[in-house]
């Protein structure tokens, strides 16, 4: 599910539990503080003198004391709504702020991975085995992309490897496993690995990827489908950011587009 495409049902259960949050968030002076709060989200354009919003804010009184909470979270964009329910604490499945982040790495850097990334969020509930098996590809379209960059210079046959392999050269590639590393990062390194190698597996096993018989079981839980598609999302901003920390000054968008690798 893309926040820039969120579906009007969804909107429709999400702010009554924001308007309901925000009412609870003060003790006292509700309708200035709540107002003050939607304020700071508020952006005013000036342009050839024309103003601008990024939203308009309703009030029930003449004097623009009273905000009308309820109009003004309806006639919101759809990302601001949800950037406010993160901000304020409420459960929004798939839509944790590494799964933006992630995508957003995704849409810049590797359009094939970003758009199965697009189909395995909006397919955790209706098809969560095959939202499992999306997810995990896109993982390993970051790490490819990773691992093909110019500091690298990685051997082509990476690019057929199992994601096992891949997350294991990454954290190698990376320096994670350095013996000048304090030992909880080594420890966290191999837990990466771990992590890898139980998304390649469960992709494998568990998912319609290789095909499966009738009896054989598929995730079919969308609690899994999700934990899966938001383990996919950490692990991989965590390696790109990493990466993109490390090695700042070679990380250029405009030559690192690689979209047509095969996976």
């Amino acid at each position: 599910m893309d926040e820039n495409n969120i579906s009007p049902k969804y909107l429709m259960q999400l702010i009554p539990k924001v308007e309901k949050q925000l009412w609870d968030l003060f003790d006292t002076s509700k309708y200035q503080n709540v107002r003050r709060y939607i304020k700071k989200w508020h952006v005013d354009w000036y342009d050839f003198n024309e103003d601008r919003e990024n939203f308009h804010i309703y009030y029930k009184d003449e004097g623009s004391k009273e905000i009308d909470l309820t109009e003004t979270l309806h006639n919101m964009p759809a990302e601001t709504v949800l950037k406010i329910a993160i901000d304020l604490g409420i459960d929004t499945p798939n839509f944790l702020p590494a799964i933006s982040k992630f995508k957003n790495v995704l849409k810049e850097r590797n359009k094939n991975a970003y758009q199965d990334f697009e189909r395995a969020s909006k397919n955790v509930y209706d098809e969560p085995d095959l939202s499992v098996a999306l997810a995990s590809s896109a993982l390993d379209g970051i790490i490819k992309t990773i691992l093909n960059h110019e500091v690298f210079k990685a051997d082509e046959k990476i690019n057929n490897a199992a994601l096992t392999k891949q997350v294991g050269l990454i954290v190698k590639k990376l320096g994670l496993t350095e013996k000048t590393a304090p030992q909880e990062i080594i420890t966290l390194a191999s837990n990466i690995r771990s992590l890898g190698s139980t998304i390649d597996d469960i992709r494998s096993s568990k998912t319609a990827a290789h095909g499966k018989l009738e009896e054989e079981y598929k995730v079919d839980d969308p609690l899994w489908a999700s934990f899966v598609v938001n383990a996919c999302a950490t692990l991989g901003l965590f390696l790109w950011e990493y990466f993109e920390k490390k090695y700042k000054p070679f990380v250029k968008l405009e030559t690192n587009d690689l979209s047509e690798i095969p996976f």
